[in-house]
């Protein structure tokens, strides 16, 4: 099986769970998710691939070595089967910045 097999299955759900209407595409190689925007529907494409070498957040110039491996995240087949909902709503801050943003935008 090539590797990221079966992380990408588990995150490919959890999209396709996650936003109404997402649907596979291309043979199974990229999820559509239909969004309204300006009163007109657009699809975000999204493709996954997994990284041959995994490095540390915040490392965007590092040269990834053994000592950098993130090894804390594990997916098995379990994880592909579960399901949950949490919903995280915006904090008042964000949702004035957006009404800030909104406004210089003139929308």
């Amino acid at each position: 099986m090539p590797k990221g097999t079966l992380a990408k299955t588990a995150i490919s759900k959890k999209i396709l769970d996650t936003f109404e209407g997402a649907f596979l595409y291309n043979d199974g190689k990229e999820i559509r998710i239909p969004i309204e925007e300006d009163g007109e529907i657009i699809q975000i494409k999204v493709t996954l691939t997994a990284a041959k070498v995994a490095v540390e957040p915040g490392s965007d110039n590092a040269i990834p070595t053994a000592d950098n491996v993130m090894t804390n995240n594990t997916i098995s087949d379990s994880v592909i089967n579960q399901t949950s909902t949490t919903i995280v709503e915006p904090s008042e801050e964000e949702k004035q910045n957006l009404q800030n943003m909104l406004a210089r935008l003139g929308l």
